[in-house]
């Protein structure tokens, strides 16, 4: 009786040691060349009360750290090159809560902080990505009471920015000019519509 020994061709290992997870055949993402924050808010708003800040919600590719640009037939593809240095909707929160004056008689609080305000903002990044040379920024914002959760008020504000060069480099600081016009809108929205309660129950007697 004779035994027959067994040989796996090579490309047949290969599969088996990739799919046992040993070994990545994958890749790895080049490191960008260059990573960006949003733009400092340069014109500031002014809060009359307290107001939550939450993290925005976004489709995923806006919610990442890759920047994004659309094509004429409406495809989005990743800017090779360069990346936020976090993921954009935490990036939006925070500039957000920076758009407010610190020594107004409200205050924009973030979310994690456990404290609460007298209005809550919950918005949505609908549209963050380059068109060609230009940064184009939308969102969806819906101020609510902040004891009731019942919506007050609902804006949509968007923002674009050209950029001065064909490069990925000045078109992803044109992206992040247009993050930055579409929140200094959205401050503007919220120190208009957040008017303290009591101010509301005078107006009401008043009429």
């Amino acid at each position: 009786m004779t035994s027959k020994l067994s040989f796996w061709p090579a490309g047949a290992l290969a599969i088996l040691i990739a799919s046992s997870g040993c070994v990545s055949v994958l890749p790895e993402q080049p490191k960008p060349e260059a990573v960006y924050h949003l733009a400092e808010p340069q014109n500031l708003a002014e809060l009359q009360t307290n107001v939550v800040i939450r993290e925005p919600d976004a489709p995923r590719l806006f919610a990442s750290r890759t920047i994004t640009s659309q094509s004429p037939d409406g495809g989005l593809k990743v800017v090779p090159g360069v990346a936020w240095a976090d993921r954009a909707t935490r990036m939006f929160q925070v500039t957000l809560l920076d758009a407010f004056e610190g020594d107004a008689p409200g205050l924009a609080v973030d979310d994690v902080t456990g404290v609460s305000g007298e209005y809550e903002l919950y918005w949505r990044v609908s549209k963050f990505s380059l068109e060609g040379l230009e940064g184009v920024c939308e969102l969806q914002l819906t101020l609510l009471s902040g004891r009731s959760r019942v919506p007050v008020a609902q804006q949509s504000v968007s923002a674009r920015s050209a950029s001065p060069a064909k490069g990925d480099l000045a078109r992803a600081r044109a992206l992040s000019d247009a993050g930055r016009l579409c929140v200094e809108k959205a401050a503007v929205f919220i120190a208009e519509r957040a008017v303290p309660v009591e101010d509301q129950d005078a107006d009401s007697l008043a009429g």
